[in-house]
């Protein structure tokens, strides 16, 4: 039997089942797809971040000024910081391509990690052959997506208390939005810098799914759905957490909802305690009927555009044509609503879910929530106390919503919802 591994070490694996080392591979190897700056890749790495650069330096300014001056011209809301703020969120969304953000954002990104979190914990998992053969279990049955049996990941820790007692303590996985498609961003940092000062016992890590940036569909969906049930099982087997949350914004919101349908369909026992979805990416390629022009009225409000929201789905999902996705439950989580499955997940953990008014996603969001509250009706475990709707909030704003005044960020609507919900 291997000796307890250092959790620091960059190349070590675990195999979950056995709680040991398997094997040691290269740090070359362990770093594929993460986002790292390659002088192999120079050339597009200036060519790319010269045309982001450009962009961000000429159109983006004429873009505020213009859509400022519209606000005070039409007069439906007074201008102010936020809105300014939201306006450069959202053009900014809307220059980046699939290009930039695997040449420029994501290694922009990763250059901050080593000054915020620790050396990553690298697992090896090998998925259950009860999960493999589980008939409600679609990312295995659809033979057409090529579900990997076996697969790398890691996830950092940003916080781990000196006397934390994975019997009682709270541990929070918090996974990050993006689409899928970024890497942990400055603003998810600062959320998580506060977190950590109001639950001060509270260990946090943070899973580093692989990004779809790229060309390979082997590093596309369901990768990143298997990659967030790595994580869990390795903090409840490995670790022996038990009182585990879940919490993500945007894709992260994906993740965490799929994580726990995940876990139904394999007919799992262990579920996180509480879930925290906010502003979840519930379909990422279905739209309802008439929602595109929906979202083009909403993204006058929003910092996230349509044209990213198209974007990003395509590159969670590749070039697979031999499957078809709107129909797929991991996919389109809301269009999928699988209601008796749901009951059964309700009854195991605490959902919450947060959503602007003002954003893209506020009508998937919308009905998701009442599907929700549909599932558990007379049962009482989802009810309007699980779902927040920020007035004229804008996507994943608790996250955005930054101070470093811990009374004062404490005191945002959004935040003290989220923070009542993991206390109680």
């Amino acid at each position: 039997m291997a000796t307890n591994p250092d959790p620091d070490s960059k190349i070590a694996y675990y195999r979950l089942q056995e709680n040991e080392i398997t094997n040691n591979i290269s740090s070359e190897t362990a770093g594929q797809n993460d986002g790292t700056f390659r002088w192999s890749d120079l050339h597009l790495h200036l060519f790319h971040g010269l045309k982001f650069f450009t962009l961000l330096f000429t159109v983006i300014p004429v873009c505020i000024i213009f859509n400022s001056v519209k606000i005070i011209v039409q007069r439906k809301r007074r201008l102010c910081l936020d809105h300014v703020n939201r306006i450069f969120l959202r053009q900014s969304s809307w220059i980046i391509d699939e290009h930039i953000c695997q040449y420029v954002l994501n290694p922009l990104f990763v250059c901050l990690h080593p000054f915020t979190l620790s050396n990553p914990t690298y697992i090896r998992y090998e998925v259950p052959i009860e999960d493999q053969e589980s008939p409600e279990n679609n990312i295995f049955q659809d033979h057409g997506l090529n579900a990997p049996k076996v697969l790398n990941t890691k996830f950092y820790s940003y916080a781990m208390p000196q006397e934390f007692d994975p019997s009682t303590d709270p541990i929070l996985l918090f996974f990050h939005g993006g689409g899928y498609a970024l890497k942990l961003t400055p603003t998810s940092l600062s959320f998580l810098n506060n977190m950590r000062n109001a639950f001060p016992k509270m260990a946090i890590l943070v899973p580093d799914y692989t990004v779809t940036a790229t060309d390979e569909q082997s590093k596309k969906y369901p990768l990143q759905i298997l990659q967030s049930v790595a994580v869990f099982d390795y903090v409840t087997k490995t670790m022996g957490c038990k009182n585990v949350v879940t919490m993500g914004d945007s894709a992260g919101g994906n993740a965490v909802l799929n994580t726990i349908l995940y876990l139904k369909k394999c007919h799992r026992e262990v579920y996180p305690k509480k879930v925290i979805a906010i502003s979840p990416w519930a379909n990422a390629t279905f739209f309802h009927e008439g929602e595109k022009e929906y979202m083009l009225q909403k993204q006058q409000w929003d910092c996230l555009c349509l044209k990213s929201h198209l974007m990003f789905g395509r590159m969670f999902v590749g070039s697979n044509l031999n499957v078809d996705f709107t129909s797929d439950p991991f996919v389109n989580i809301e269009r999928n609503f699988e209601t008796k499955a749901w009951q059964e997940i309700l009854k195991k953990c605490s959902v919450m879910i947060t959503y602007g008014s003002d954003e893209l996603l506020s009508l998937q969001n919308e009905i998701l929530a009442k599907k929700l509250t549909e599932a558990s009706e007379g049962l009482g475990y989802f009810t309007s106390k699980n779902v927040l709707v920020e007035y004229q909030g804008f996507h994943t704003g608790p996250i955005i919503n930054y101070s470093r005044n811990m009374n004062r960020w404490t005191k945002i609507p959004s935040i003290a919802r989220i923070l009542e919900f993991m206390q109680s």
